[in-house]
């Protein structure tokens, strides 16, 4: 007897391994596949390791000097002890043993991404009334834009810090909280709390560890309440540019990277801002901006952003005359 085969057995759906990386990322929140993942992660990683090298900004060293301490064993010579002192004066240098060391600083990264509407195709058709694909919208180039880091950034970093915020801030996480595959397959929905992404760190002192701090805004989305309340829209927004501004004096490294792939949603204001004035004041205050509109600028918008928040802007040379 033949076996009847089972008509109502799903297909698999196919892996896509070429093509733009936002196509592959869409697919895989559809139709979760290995293939596709370990060819978009692959991708990803060149991306980080071409554009953001972390050695052609290394940070100084510290140097200072460590004195052996005794040990307890061995004779001490007292004549050698007066004979130094006699020539070289009362200094610890010849009769102490010690030796120059420097220590290598800590590096704190953290990372905020935007998992709000806002970063949705959905949201950027309702607002203008077009259609929108699902691979045009900025919450694929959001989760390129993690994964690069993540893969080059962050395996330099001592400590790893991801807040994803939407309604409300989830984390921090670190790498093996926050797998790849879960962080793919987030779905914007609801309002763009960038003031609790940022409150949660600030919670945690996070400003105050030792060593380098260096942290990316990924996102692109208005901070708002919802409630069609203009004061309490204006308020949250404050209290991002006073987190900001409490960070910057603290020290800490900060670069915002929006992802503004649509024109006709920039300029809407809610609230003191809009999309576009809301990156504009943030790099009044002293944070570094670098905009993204597509997968074609994205490696070197997260480059300039990276180059800029580690040694600043880049200025232009004077001209010389003969």
């Amino acid at each position: 007897m033949f076996k009847r085969k089972n008509k109502d057995k799903p297909e698999m759906n196919e892996p896509v391994l070429e093509g733009e990386l936002t196509v592959r990322c869409t697919s895989y929140m559809e139709h979760p596949n290995s293939l596709t993942f370990n060819s978009l992660v692959r991708e990803c990683g060149n991306i980080g390791n071409l554009y953001l090298k972390t050695n052609f900004y290394m940070q100084p060293l510290i140097g200072r000097t460590a004195y052996q301490p005794y040990n307890g064993t061995g004779i001490i010579s007292i004549d050698r002890t007066v004979q130094n002192i006699c020539i070289h004066g009362r200094r610890f240098d010849t009769i102490v043993s010690r030796m120059h060391v420097k220590d290598k600083q800590r590096n704190n990264l953290a990372i905020l991404i935007d998992n709000s509407a806002q970063m949705t195709a959905e949201w950027q058709a309702e607002k203008t009334d077009e259609e929108v694909k699902p691979e045009y919208a900025p919450q694929n180039l959001v989760k390129i834009a993690a994964i690069s880091i993540l893969e080059s950034v962050g395996r330099e970093a001592d400590e790893i810090d991801i807040v994803v915020y939407g309604d409300e801030a989830d984390g921090p996480f670190n790498q093996w909280q926050l797998p790849y595959k879960q962080l793919l397959g987030l779905k914007g929905k609801g309002l763009c709390r960038l003031d609790m992404g940022l409150a949660r760190l600030l919670q945690l002192e996070w400003e105050m560890r030792p060593g380098n701090r260096f942290l990316f805004i990924l996102g692109g989305g208005l901070p708002y309440t919802g409630t069609n309340i203009l004061i309490d829209d204006m308020e949250i927004q404050v209290n991002v540019l006073y987190y900001l501004s409490r960070m910057l004096r603290q020290g800490v490294k900060i670069a915002y990277i929006p992802f503004f792939t649509n024109e006709n949603v920039l300029d809407e204001r809610v609230g003191a801002f809009s999309q576009r004035g809301l990156a504009e004041t943030m790099k009044r205050v002293g944070v570094v901006v670098s905009e993204i509109n597509n997968e074609t600028s994205l490696p070197l918008g997260l480059r300039n952003g990276f180059r800029d928040m580690m040694v600043g802007p880049v200025r232009e040379m004077p001209a010389f005359e003969l």
